[in-house]
């Protein structure tokens, strides 16, 4: 429970793109696939797996920042 609390928490830090691609990625029961978000923005695929290493970075020092998340 707690740790959902911080996942939402990080996810209302994100913005636009970044959220989604957070969002159908990683937290989706059924992610999509890179090409079907590149084409859902008009980018490469390469370019949707870049946005999303990054935001995987941000969630990285989201998580260190809180310390033990009390899972």
């Amino acid at each position: 429970l707690i740790f959902s609390q911080h996942l939402e928490e990080f996810k209302q830090k994100l913005k636009g793109r970044d959220r989604d691609i957070f969002e159908l990625r990683l937290t989706h029961e059924t992610p999509q696939t890179l090409q079907e978000i590149g084409q859902k923005y008009g980018i490469t695929r390469e370019r949707v797996r870049q946005i999303e290493a990054r935001v995987m970075q941000k969630l990285k020092e989201f998580v260190k920042e809180k310390g033990t998340l009390d899972i």
